[in-house]
C-alpha cells in the first residue's frame, strides 16, 4: 500500500515519494513547491543572521542596478496587454466604490438611533439557588438581569 500525505500548501491528499526521507509535508506540485521553498527561506532568515545579511545584501545589489520606478516603467512598456487589461480591472472596481457609496447613502442613517431607545439598561445580582440535594456546581455564578427602568429604587440601593 502506497503511503500518502497532506500537502501542507494545496491541503490535497496526494501520494508520497518513496524516494523523500522523513515527513513529506508538501506534493510535488510547482505551486506548493514554491510554497515550501518559501516557508525554508523565511525560517533559514530568522534562524540564521548571516545567511540573512547575504540575502539583504543581494537584494539591495539588485535595486541599484534595477531602480524600482524605471523597472516599472520598462516592463508596462514591454507588457502592453498587462497594462490595459489592469486599467480595465480599475474602471470595474471604480464603478464598483461608487456603487456602493450610492448603497450607503440610500441607507436610513437613523435607523440605529431608532434602534437603541429599545435597548434597556440593566442590573446584575447575583442569584440564590437552594441546591440542596442537587448536583450543581457550586463554584458557578449565577446573575439575575434586572430591569433598571422598573427597579430604580434596587439600582440606587446597590449604589450606595
Amino acid at each position: 500500500m502506497k503511503k500518502t500525505i497532506i500537502c501542507k500548501n494545496c491541503c490535497k491528499q496526494k501520494p508520497a515519494n518513496p524516494r523523500l526521507k522523513g515527513n513529506q509535508l508538501y506534493c510535488s506540485a510547482p505551486n506548493c513547491q514554491r510554497a515550501r521553498k518559501r516557508a525554508w527561506q523565511k525560517q533559514k532568515m530568522i534562524q540564521d543572521s548571516q545567511y540573512h545579511e547575504q540575502q539583504v545584501a543581494c537584494l539591495k545589489k539588485w535595486r541599484k542596478t534595477y531602480p524600482l520606478d524605471k523597472y516599472q516603467k520598462e516592463y508596462r512598456k514591454k507588457h502592453p496587454d498587462y497594462v490595459k487589461r489592469n486599467r480595465d480591472l480599475q474602471k470595474k472596481r471604480n464603478a464598483n466604490q461608487s456603487k456602493k457609496a450610492e448603497l450607503i447613502k440610500i441607507v436610513k442613517m437613523d435607523a440605529l438611533k431608532k434602534q437603541s431607545e429599545k435597548l434597556y439598561t440593566c442590573v446584575m445580582n447575583p442569584y440564590k439557588i437552594d441546591s440542596s440535594g442537587k448536583i450543581v456546581k457550586m463554584d458557578a455564578l449565577i446573575v439575575q438581569l434586572a430591569d433598571l427602568h422598573k427597579n430604580i429604587d434596587l439600582f440606587l440601593s446597590l449604589r450606595i
